[in-house]
């Protein structure tokens, strides 16, 4: 497809150069002077190194220049209709001296067409992401976005005393994915209608294989057997709520209190003594780890209070409905790049 002086087309090896110059341009305008530049590492990981594979649509000029990204991660997901391919939506962007080249509806939109066309195409499930005020407009009218929800966090002040950390637990800081963690996330599937199948192969490329590695502390609970009871992904840095910590992941059976004691006891712990006012964590409301997070002195607090955070949708293809996504799709920080 060709527009005036654009081919939109999908990635090609050899445009992680372009496509990073207009990235970090695009980004440095709108994060300010704490930008940091992503790099190629980074890039690579996320693209190129997931074991789903990736999805790039773009708008290359002919000297090519990226001018206009549409992009997403492939994950899988384990749903009431089995295992289901989603996409989560990230890094789009336009480039700020194309931006209004076009009428309506704009070179966003034109490379995001394609885009959803594939996932038609090949039978990918759903589409989701968590997208910016003005990408959500325009994604609605023009790219057939549907909300879900509004995200509102979980929030735990730095100052209360943590969970008392239970007898017959063994808490520990872990540098790898434990080998065992296929066998836990099948227990808590067994809970679940939906959610990302969080098994080794997964959980090892979004944390461990990370360029970011060192963002992110593992914590395990096992019990006297040796049993993996839980299992926390941590990040004390800098998260959605400024000087707050967040927790990225989270795999404990529903009703196992003891675990979530002994995790949320190293959380507490590790929040204060990294100097943070609080720790932030996301799940939907319905489910039991909201609850047992609010029993343990989390409090529900809108993201709007800093920006505005809503969880999107499409469907391109799956037997899932919206009342299924709406009803029984469980989740946590990590699914989405906001942890």
């Amino acid at each position: 497809m060709t527009l005036p002086e654009l081919t939109i087309r999908p990635y090609r090896p050899g445009d992680e150069a372009q496509i990073l110059a207009t990235f970090n341009l695009v980004f440095r305008e709108v994060c300010g002077p704490g930008y940091v530049d992503r790099t190629l590492a980074q890039w690579r990981w996320q693209y190129l190194e997931n074991p789903m594979g990736h999805r790039m649509s773009l708008a290359v000029a002919p000297d090519g220049t990226v001018v206009s990204q549409y992009a997403g991660v492939p994950v899988l997901a384990d749903t009431p209709s089995g295992p289901q391919r989603f996409i989560h939506c990230v890094d789009s962007m336009t480039h700020p001296a194309w931006r209004g080249g076009l009428k309506r509806p704009g070179i966003f939109v034109i490379t995001g067409l394609p885009f959803s066309a594939h996932s038609r195409r090949i039978g990918d499930a759903v589409l989701y992401g968590f997208p910016v005020d003005a990408a959500f407009r325009i994604g609605s009218r023009y790219l057939e976005y549907h909300f879900l929800r509004d995200i509102d966090f979980l929030i735990r002040d730095a100052a209360l005393a943590p969970p008392a950390a239970p007898a017959g637990l063994e808490l520990a800081r872990v540098d790898a994915i434990p080998p065992d963690v296929g066998s836990l996330y099948e227990r808590v599937r067994a809970e679940k209608r939906l959610l990302l199948r969080r098994d080794h192969r997964y959980l090892h490329w979004r944390y461990v294989q990370n360029p970011n590695r060192a963002d992110y502390e593992l914590w395990t609970a096992r019990d006297r057997s040796g049993a993996l009871r839980g299992l926390c992904v941590f990040k004390p840095g800098g998260g959605l709520v400024p000087d707050h910590a967040t927790v990225a992941d989270w795999l404990a059976r529903e009703d196992d209190a003891a675990a979530a004691d002994a995790l949320l006891h190293a959380v507490a712990g590790r929040t204060r003594s990294a100097g943070r006012h609080g720790v932030v964590a996301v799940f939907p409301e319905w489910s039991a780890e909201w609850r047992a997070f609010e029993a343990r002195a989390f409090a529900k607090t809108p993201s709007a209070n800093w920006l505005q955070r809503r969880l999107v949708y499409l469907l391109t293809g799956s037997p899932l409905t919206a009342a299924v996504l709406q009803r029984d799709w469980w989740y946590a920080l990590g699914d989405s790049d906001l942890a």
